[in-house]
């Protein structure tokens, strides 16, 4: 059995003494550009034509009609309301609990034009996936929450309203209350914010945290389904819930 053992070891190092190995002499850098002028690989175009028609037709549904261009701004701005509101609406209806939605001015990534709202607009719009999550805080850190959105010169809220005042949060209101320090707090947000992602610290002081299986992206989409179906033209509007002092 050992002269067996043996035999097999000498072989393996024999086959590895004689393996040949390769090293890298030179290498050659070159720039291949690609523009209009390239010319087309008909055999690759013809494998994807077909997935890129059926992408095409669903990405170019119009899921809504806006009045305007729906841009983004501080300390509120329509996109600001019309995300925070669909967040809050869309996460209602899936019976999820919480008292105000928040979510990061640097998530919305493109303005939504006037007119017709095709479905790769709400992608670019969210184009991560991102999913809903919530998290609770007590009274006493909830000042300090909205002072964090007060930092910023104002964030994304819904079911919320405060005013800005040398960089702090005051006039607190959470549905239309004011701050009860003997209460916790739910806020509906992102897993991103959550996991501190922004400057979200914050969340490390929160009691619970929780994810849920509902992108952001398909909350918008539900959302604007109302108005779709109602035959409702979007046109979201700043509404003093964050003022400057």
């Amino acid at each position: 059995m050992k002269f067996k053992f043996l035999i097999v070891a000498l072989t393996a190092l024999l086959l590895q003494a004689c393996g040949v190995h390769y090293h890298v002499k030179n290498t050659q850098k070159q720039i291949y550009p690609i523009s209009a002028d390239f010319p087309a690989d008909v055999t690759l175009s013809n494998f994807y034509k077909p997935y890129k028609q059926q992408l095409d037709s669903i990405m170019n549904d119009v899921v809504a009609v806006s009045a305007k261009e729906i841009q983004k701004g501080k300390p509120e701005a329509p996109l600001n309301n019309f995300f925070a509101d669909a967040m809050y609406v869309s996460a209602k209806v899936k019976k999820i609990q919480f008292d105000f939605a928040y979510t990061n001015y640097g998530g919305l990534r493109t303005s939504l034009p006037k007119g017709n709202i095709p479905r790769y607009k709400i992608f670019e719009l969210m184009p991560f996936e991102n999913a809903f999550a919530t998290a609770t805080f007590s009274g006493q850190i909830i000042q300090e929450f909205f002072n964090f959105l007060a930092s910023s010169g104002g964030e994304p809220i819904s079911g919320a309203t405060f005013t800005i005042e040398n960089g702090k949060a005051t006039d607190v209101k959470i549905n239309g209350e004011p701050i009860n320090l003997e209460k916790n707090y739910t806020i509906l947000t992102s897993d991103y914010m959550i996991n501190g992602g922004d400057g979200g610290e914050i969340f490390t002081k929160a009691i619970s945290k929780k994810v849920y299986d509902y992108k952001l992206r398909d909350g918008l989409l539900d959302y604007l389904s109302t108005f779709k179906n109602k035959n409702q033209i979007l046109n979201p509007v700043n509404d003093g819930r964050i003022k400057l002092k």
